[in-house]
């Protein structure tokens, strides 16, 4: 079972998106920035998806760019969803640029995201078995 790691900030938002997928993956809600780097090496998942403006990044001045690229540079097979508000959408571009494999409008449609999801892991699963 392919495994996914999200971090929200949003409970309803991060529930949702663990409803919605937790029948066909093993998902894991990680709770802050440490435990997703806790996550990441631990669990070994094949997509993260993660909030655009985390509360924990904007405090420290950083979006969901700065974390991507830190992640990417030490997991780059991991598939990154960002997460963004619409009014965002101008950061989608940078955000591909930058290394993520989708992104993900709120609010988030569950057909969207199991589609985009589903679009992912048989990306890793076809790069990993060919």
């Amino acid at each position: 079972m392919k495994k996914i790691l999200i971090l929200n900030d949003e409970l309803g938002t991060q529930m949702q998106i663990y409803l919605a997928l937790c029948d066909a993956y093993k998902v894991e809600i990680a709770e802050d920035l440490e435990s997703v780097m806790y996550y990441l090496r631990k669990m070994k998942p094949e997509i993260f998806l993660v909030d655009y403006k985390l509360e924990q990044l904007n405090s420290h001045g950083k979006d969901g760019i700065d974390l991507l690229k830190k992640i990417k540079k030490k997991y780059s097979d991991l598939k990154i969803v960002l997460l963004m508000e619409a009014e965002h959408k101008t950061f989608e571009e940078n955000a591909h640029a930058n290394g993520a494999d989708g992104v993900l409008y709120k609010p988030i449609k569950n057909r969207n995201l199991i589609t985009n999801v589903n679009k992912l892991a048989q990306l890793r699963s076809s790069k990993v078995c060919p």
